[in-house]
C-alpha cells in the first residue's frame, strides 16, 4: 500500500509539472505543418529540433542536446582523437568564443587565440548561430579547410584565418625536463588518459629527485572533472578539491584520497585566458591550500559542471547541473582565478615569459 501511495503522489506530481506546460501551440502548429505545409515533415527531425530547441531555451551555452553524431564527437574528443580544427569553443554574452586551440593543432598553427571571436564560418555569419552548429561547420573530412573570419579586441578589423582540418590526436600530458632537474607537465586536456600519464611523470620525477614542478594548464579547456581529484592527489594530502552547488542548495565537496607523491617539492602552476574549467578546478585547488605558486594571466572562468545524460538512440543531453567553487568557496564563473604572479605577454616562438617568471621564483625559492 505504501509503495502504491508512493507512486500515486509521484505520478500527480509529474502530471501537474505537465500541465504547467501549454502545448496547445505547439501541436497547433505541427497539425497546421502536417495538413498546409507543401514539403513532408520529417517526424524524427521535427521531434530532435523540439528537443534541441527546449535545451536552448535555457540561454545556457554549456547545455545542449547532442544527437548520436555529436555525442560520439564528443566521445572521440575527450579520449583524444578526432578530425576537426583542433580548438575548444563555447558561446559567450551570444558570441561563439575560442577557449583555447589545442597544442600542436592545426587551429594554433593558423594563429587561432584565446577569447578570439568567431564572426563567419566560409563566409557564414554566426550571429544568432548556435554553438553546436558553429561546431558542426567547422568540423569536417581531413585535407579539406575552413575559413574563419575572427574579431579580436587589438585588430581594427575581422581577421580570416584559414585553417585546413586534420586528425586531431590529443596526447593529454606531456612531460619534460628543464634545467637538469625541473619536470614541466603540461596538460593539455582532462581525458581518459591524463590520470596515468601525469603519475607516471610525477612518479619520475621523485625517482631523480627534481627540485620543483611546473604544471602548464595554458590553453588547456578542460575536461572530465573527474580526472582532476586524482591528479591533484599526487601533490596534495587527502583534501577537498572542489565544491559543488546543485540546484536544491546540496553541497558535495569532490576531494582527493591518495597519498601524495610529492607532497613538499615546489609547485608552480602556469594558466592563461585560455585555462578553462577542469584546468581552472586544478589551479585553484592547489592555490587555495598554498601548495602551488600560479603564475600567468586571468584564466578563462567557466565555473559550472555539465552532466552529459544517455538518452534513446545514442544521443544525449548534456547539461548543467551544478555550480563549482574552489575548496575555500571561491566563485569563478565569468570571472576566472587570478594568479599570484601575474604575466602579461604570451608565450610565442621566440620567449616564454611566465616560464621564465616560474624558473625565476624556482632559483629564488619561491
Amino acid at each position: 500500500m505504501l509503495v502504491f501511495l508512493a507512486g500515486f503522489w509521484f505520478g500527480g506530481i509529474y502530471q501537474r509539472s505537465q500541465e504547467d506546460l501549454d502545448l496547445g501551440q505547439f501541436w497547433r502548429v505541427h497539425g497546421l505543418i502536417k495538413e498546409r505545409y507543401v514539403g513532408e515533415l520529417d517526424s524524427s527531425r521535427a521531434v530532435e529540433g523540439a528537443i534541441a530547441g527546449l535545451v536552448e531555451s535555457l540561454g545556457d551555452p554549456f547545455s545542449s542536446y547532442l544527437p548520436s553524431k555529436a555525442r560520439a564527437d564528443l566521445e572521440d574528443e575527450l579520449r583524444g582523437e578526432f578530425t576537426g580544427i583542433g580548438a575548444e569553443l563555447t558561446e559567450k554574452e551570444g558570441l561563439i568564443t575560442v577557449v583555447a586551440p589545442l597544442a600542436g593543432s592545426p587551429a594554433e598553427r593558423s594563429g587561432l587565440k584565446p577569447n578570439d571571436i568567431i564572426i563567419s564560418i566560409d563566409e557564414v555569419s554566426t550571429e544568432g548561430m548556435s554553438l553546436d552548429e558553429a561546431v558542426s561547420r567547422i568540423r569536417g573530412e581531413v585535407g579539406t579547410s575552413v575559413t574563419l573570419g575572427v574579431s579580436r579586441s587589438n585588430a581594427s578589423r575581422p581577421v580570416p584565418i584559414t585553417i585546413v582540418r586534420d586528425l586531431i590526436q590529443v596526447k593529454s600530458v606531456i612531460a619534460r625536463t628543464i634545467e637538469g632537474n625541473i619536470t614541466v607537465l603540461e596538460i593539455r586536456q582532462f581525458g581518459e588518459d591524463t590520470e596515468g600519464l601525469a603519475r607516471g611523470a610525477v612518479e619520475l620525477a621523485k625517482r631523480d629527485n627534481h627540485k620543483a614542478v611546473i604544471i602548464d594548464l595554458r590553453n588547456n579547456p578542460g575536461g572530465f572533472l573527474s580526472v582532476v581529484p586524482p591528479v591533484a592527489g599526487l601533490f596534495l594530502p587527502p583534501s577537498t578539491v572542489v565544491v559543488e552547488r546543485y540546484k536544491n542548495g546540496k553541497i558535495e565537496e569532490l576531494k582527493s584520497e591518495s597519498i601524495p607523491i610529492l607532497p613538499q617539492t615546489p609547485v608552480i602552476v602556469l594558466v592563461n585566458g585560455g585555462t578553462a574549467s577542469a584546468a581552472e578546478i586544478l589551479a585553484g585547488a592547489l592555490q587555495d591550500w598554498g601548495r602551488a605558486k600560479v603564475v600567468g594571466s586571468q584564466t578563462f572562468g567557466k565555473g559550472s559542471v555539465q552532466d552529459l545524460i544517455p538518452l534513446n538512440n545514442n544521443a544525449a543531453l548534456r547539461l548543467t547541473i551544478a555550480e563549482w567553487l574552489t575548496p575555500k568557496r571561491r566563485e569563478i564563473n565569468g570571472v576566472g582565478l587570478t594568479p599570484d604572479v601575474s604575466v602579461g605577454s604570451e608565450k610565442t616562438d621566440q620567449s616564454d615569459p611566465a616560464l621564465d617568471k616560474a624558473l625565476e621564483l624556482i632559483a629564488k625559492g619561491l
